[in-house]
């Protein structure tokens, strides 16, 4: 009789052992989340409100010193809204920054014979910063640039061939390629290529030496680049010229 009550107690223990093992497991496995997972911080969603004229791309913790396109979060339309999904600012204090790129019409396709030319300006203390916390919405405007407020990030040149061949635009040793289609080569005819000449965060002039090429080169006259101007040059069968230079206006 003792034998049998000292197997029984033996077997009750060992299934309250069981027990207790399996409830722990499954607090354990249930306290990460309902799947056996960690639980992640919730994005927030911010609602970014384009008022300017200018459709306008969006870039978070872009350095303005090396320009980086993976930093992009969307792209916005004049006057338009869009939702963008962010996660909460590694620092909850500083917060982040988002830097809006205002898209100008450089060149139209009557000019260039192909498509439309965007080129990208930024409008003074126009960056957008705040705390960004987790699982909060936001709303937050771009506004339109007034007159003078917009600075060019770079430089362009627009060239137009009378040559009877086509033609290629070298910088230094790298060949240059149109904006309107991304070509090597510029076709013999009325249509203009436009090239865009770019410039370090430092940078306030470039004098850089440009050549046509078509079998041999002919320089360019040599010109200091400055940001937000066109440089209009014709090349013919024997030579590059000069046609004048002007600012781009936006919002004239």
């Amino acid at each position: 009789m003792k034998l049998n009550k000292v197997f029984f107690n033996g077997w009750l223990c060992l299934f309250l052992l069981v027990g207790i093992s399996a409830c722990q497991t499954d607090n354990d496995s249930s306290g990460s989340g309902s799947n056996g997972t960690e639980d992640k911080p919730k994005p927030a969603t911010v609602t970014f409100f384009n008022e300017s004229s200018f459709k306008i791309d969006l870039y978070k913790k872009l350095n303005p010193e090396l320009f980086d396109p993976t930093t992009l979060i969307c792209s916005i339309d004049a006057g338009s809204t869009k939702k963008a999904t962010v996660y909460a600012s590694s620092d909850q204090t500083i917060g982040d920054v988002f830097y809006p790129r205002y898209k100008i019409l450089l060149a139209d396709s009557l000019k260039t014979g192909a498509s439309n030319i965007y080129v990208d300006a930024q409008r003074d203390l126009s960056n957008i910063s705040f705390v960004v916390e987790a699982g909060k919405t936001y709303t937050k405007t771009i506004q339109q640039p007034q007159q003078g407020q917009l600075k060019f990030i770079n430089g362009y040149i627009e060239v137009q061939n009378t040559s009877s061949t086509q033609l290629q635009i070298i910088k230094g040793d790298q060949i240059l390629y149109k904006l309107d289609n991304e070509g090597a080569y510029l076709n013999a005819g009325s249509n203009v290529g436009y090239y865009e000449i770019p410039f370090s965060y430092f940078d306030i002039t470039i004098t850089t030496q440009l050549k046509a090429y078509s079998g041999s080169y002919m320089d360019f006259p040599s010109v200091g680049i400055e940001r937000g101007k066109i440089y209009s040059f014709v090349c013919s069968n024997t030579a590059v010229t000069t046609n004048g230079v002007r600012n781009i206006s936006p919002l004239q």
